[in-house]
């Protein structure tokens, strides 16, 4: 299945898509809906409440194996939503990005409920679920327990091997694949994630402040006044501009951070390798996943530090327009570098 959030293996966050299959059970009530999504690694359940002209409000619940045998487990994570449900068609605002998007789009056909999710590329994933009871997702939440439990105690059956280095070799090898899995991982409350939505937010703020300038400056400037205000708006502009900077240096250390992650489950796979030991099953889906994770997080960064940049140089455009002749005194502040791309 396709991820929201993650591409990829069962040891990303959150949601699949493609080849699920619906649980049985109704879900119909007036004004209430609920969807399941039953994947081998995750299930995804969808339920909400139908409002005045369409609108909806509902959460979304995904467990998800995480982690690697024999100390996976399963991870469950919420996110609430509003949406238009109108006619057959869907679409609902997440409060957390899925898959760096916040939005998705969607049909209702019969007693499915497919939805499309942006991808960070442009294209669209779809998932499908069906109609289900809120039992119907207690019992596959049930199954996915005891599907993690499996395979602990199957990845612990394989590595009883009696030599304590091979052990020693194969944990530290499943322990570097968790922190790895960790570190890169999209879903809310991630550290990437979290350094991908201080961006939008720098981004938001920037936009607001260039707002209220060009607002201040379509004004009455008796006395200059007007020009003081969109001054400070254009400083406040800056102000976003130094916090976007801040905002790269904590995704650059964090990415290299990944890469170091990377260097080294590389490193503990070329041992066991060498060893004759096998490797966790996992482990190139779950590097593969870093890389991609890293990919998205540096493009939505981007995305947003060209935004910030752009929207610095208007402000700075319209105060300096305004700072002249008699108004000159209230000045500009030192001119603000644009930010560099993360790489």
């Amino acid at each position: 299945m396709k991820r929201f959030v993650l591409p990829c293996t069962a040891a990303a966050m959150l949601l699949a898509v493609a080849g699920c299959s619906g649980s049985a059970g109704s879900a119909r009530s007036p004004g209430r809906a609920s969807y399941l999504a039953n994947g081998k690694a995750e299930i995804a359940f969808i339920q909400w409440r139908t409002t005045r002209g369409g609108q909806v409000r509902g959460t979304l619940t995904a467990n998800t194996i995480g982690g690697v045998p024999p100390s996976a487990s399963v991870v469950v994570t919420s996110v609430p939503f509003t949406g238009t449900v109108h006619g057959t068609s869907v679409s609902l605002a997440f409060a957390h990005p899925l898959f760096l998007h916040g939005d998705a789009t969607g049909r209702l056909t019969g007693s499915s409920l497919t939805l499309a999710v942006p991808d960070a590329d442009g294209t669209s994933q779809r998932t499908t679920f069906t109609h289900a009871s809120r039992s119907g997702y207690t019992r596959a939440a049930a199954a996915l327990g005891s599907t993690a439990a499996h395979e602990n105690l199957l990845a612990a059956r394989a590595g009883s091997d009696p030599s304590a280095n091979s052990r020693a070799q194969q944990r530290n090898a499943q322990l570097d694949l968790a922190a790895l899995y960790q570190a890169s991982s999209l879903a809310p409350q991630g550290k990437l994630a979290a350094d991908v939505e201080s961006f939008a937010r720098d981004a938001a703020i920037a936009r607001s402040r260039l707002a209220a300038e060009k607002q201040n400056a379509s004004g009455d400037n008796h006395y200059c006044a007007a020009t003081a205000t969109v001054v400070g708006d254009s400083r406040g502009v800056s102000g976003a501009v130094l916090a976007v900077t801040g905002a790269s240096e904590s995704l650059t250390a964090d990415l290299t951070a990944i890469r170091m992650d990377i260097h080294t489950a590389d490193a503990d796979l070329r041992r066991l390798s060498r060893a004759g030991l096998p490797a966790p099953a996992s482990a190139p889906a779950l590097i593969a996943t870093a890389d991609t994770s890293m990919a998205q997080a540096i493009a939505s960064a981007n995305s947003s530090i060209d935004q910030v940049n752009a929207i610095d140089n208007q402000a700075r455009l319209l105060a300096d327009r305004m700072a002249t002749g008699k108004c000159s005194g209230p000045g500009q502040a030192p001119l603000t570098a644009p930010v560099p791309h993360v790489k």
